[in-house]
């Protein structure tokens, strides 16, 4: 047999059965148990350490025994706090809209269009039509008594007039300058608005064209009917259904109020009037609206004003209000002084929704309620009626801003009752009540509980003003749950 010669490569056969087989080395067998006992240690740690954490929660949870310290289960701190606390008092209300007036009519003709309860007439605005001619609403305090035209005397009427005439822009090239005088440049802007209107462009203004109101009017009621005749005309009288609307037989002198509505101060020649009544009922009402305007009974008739060229006796029209919202309280005269002008007030309406009030009035003449009155009447009541424990004096608040169309609808107010300032106070749930009729609190001290007793002032808002030895601001205390 032969021998392969020196440096010559075996057969591959040979070769294949001479090198390993392909894979990783094999681990050897100490290696493979110090893997398995560093797993087994890591598990147990795992373990151990679950144990302790579980051990802490358990421990933290569980109740520890009154005076041992901590916060028991269910328990919360809350810390001691100097607060302003304040007292409301709740009182019903009603809401509605403010500054009544009723407004007349003083232009002959007959009726041709009336608004409706309900609209909101502006400046400028037509409140109703006499012979389809329009009698204007314009803003002011003074009521119109006298025809206004060049050479009358100067007076608020006429500067009224002129604030009008400038607000609705019929005087574009500012040329009024004296508002309380009737000249040239105001008998321009009437002859403007006259235009507008589609009236005679006469430059003056008739008694009765104009109606001076506060502010924009909302029409409440409609004392006349269409085709019924205004005060002068020889038509006749008003249907039975509008009795507020009647008027004096066409005998009587057609100057009735002028010289009445006429302000003192504003007037140039001394007035003659006859009538017993000092001034016009539509200004000699606190509140804006009209006295004795609702009367049956016809006014009594008086002079005629020297400067104006009356047109008619006045006839009652319309029942107007303002458009802004108010509410009206009733309060007891020993509460008073739970409402103060120009503070705000929550407002909560029949739906739940809340609104802010601002108070723009309160009375000062207290009057009795109905159960005084009552009381009155059985024989002994001319003492308690005296006694002032039921009078009560009107509020009045003003709404921040409007709500849906709501009238007479009754609403809660919340006034300020009492405030205390800067005070000590807890949650009213920290307070607890004692033996014999006493209060305390419990607070944590050095980690510790202790009992400390308490004098309760004011509760409002959640909160309970208190007072005692070791009371301190930021003192920890426990709020029992």
């Amino acid at each position: 047999m032969s021998r392969p010669l020196a440096g010559s490569q075996p057969p591959p056969a040979l070769a294949e059965r001479a090198s390993p087989p392909p894979g990783p080395t094999p681990t050897p067998e100490p290696d493979r148990r110090r893997r398995a006992r560093t797993l087994a240690l890591c598990g147990a740690l795992l373990a151990a350490l679950a144990a302790v954490l579980i051990a802490l929660l358990v421990s933290r949870s569980s109740p520890r025994a009154t005076g041992s310290g901590g916060v028991p289960a269910g328990d919360t701190t809350a810390a001691v706090e100097r607060r302003t606390l304040t007292e409301h008092a709740q009182l019903d209300g009603t809401l509605g809209y403010g500054a009544a007036v009723e407004l007349y009519d003083r232009v002959s003709g007959t009726f041709t269009w009336l608004p409706g309860v309900g609209s909101v007439i502006a400046r400028g605005g037509t409140l109703w039509r006499v012979n389809n001619l329009p009698v204007a609403l314009m803003y002011g305090s003074v009521p119109a008594y006298r025809s206004l035209k060049a050479g009358v005397s100067d007076g608020p009427d006429v500067a009224q007039l002129n604030a009008n005439l400038i607000a609705l822009g019929f005087d574009p090239y500012r040329a009024i300058g004296d508002y309380a005088h009737f000249g040239a440049a105001t008998a321009a802007a009437v002859r403007r608005w006259q235009a507008a209107d589609a009236l005679a462009q006469t430059g003056e203004v008739e008694l009765g064209r104009v109606v001076f109101a506060p502010s924009a009017r909302r029409v409440t009621a409609v004392h006349v009917s269409l085709g019924q005749d205004p005060p002068g005309a020889s038509s006749p009288q008003a249907p039975a259904s509008t009795p507020a609307a009647s008027t004096h037989p066409a005998s009587h002198p057609t100057h009735r109020h002028p010289s009445r509505r006429q302000p003192r101060r504003a007037s140039a020649t001394p007035r003659k009037s006859s009538s017993p009544h000092k001034s016009h009922p539509s200004a000699s009402s606190p509140n804006g609206s009209p006295q004795g305007s609702k009367s049956k009974e016809p006014q009594p008739s008086g002079s005629a004003n020297k400067e104006g060229s009356g047109s008619g006796a006045a006839m009652l029209v319309l029942s107007t209000t303002s458009t802004q919202q108010i509410v009206q309280l009733q309060v007891k005269a020993t509460q008073q002084q739970l409402a103060r002008v120009g503070e705000s007030a929550p407002v909560t309406l029949p739906d739940g929704r809340s609104v802010r009030g601002k108070i723009t009035g309160v009375g000062t003449v207290a009057s009795e309620s109905s159960e005084a009155e009552k009381g009155a009447g059985n024989g002994r009541g001319g003492e308690n009626s005296g006694s002032g424990e039921n009078a009560t004096i009107p509020v009045t608040l003003v709404l921040q801003r409007p709500v849906a169309r709501l009238d007479k609808a009754p609403v809660s107010v919340e006034l300020v009752k009492e405030t205390r300032s800067n005070v000590l106070a807890v949650p009213a749930t920290a307070l607890i009540a004692t033996g014999g009729g006493g209060y305390a609190i419990q607070a944590l001290i050095g980690g510790r509980r202790a009992t400390l007793p308490v004098t309760p002032g004011m509760f409002a808002n959640g909160y309970v003003q208190v007072e005692g030895a070791g009371v301190s601001d930021g003192l920890t205390v426990l709020e029992p749950q």
